[in-house]
């Protein structure tokens, strides 16, 4: 684990310490959970949207060379 230091506005601080002595948590506690909570939920999001449109060209015979010439035609290196 590492260490780190972070500044808190009074506002995020007050409600931290008030939640630390109701769940009987360090503040570093509630902060690595908020975090991982925050990671989870991204992945989870981002893993269910590739799920959704897996599969989404299924019934399309595509070349991916061709498409991607077909794509890159109209582009100008600068």
């Amino acid at each position: 684990m590492r260490r780190t230091q972070i500044y808190l506005d009074e506002e995020i601080y007050a409600y931290l310490k008030r939640e630390s002595i109701l769940r009987k948590k360090t503040i570093s506690e509630l902060i690595r959970e908020a975090l991982k909570e925050k990671i989870t939920n991204r992945r989870k999001r981002i893993l269910k949207a590739l799920n959704e449109v897996k599969g989404l060209w299924k019934d399309r015979e595509i070349n991916p060379s061709e498409f991607m010439r077909t794509i890159r035609e109209d582009r100008t290196v600068w």
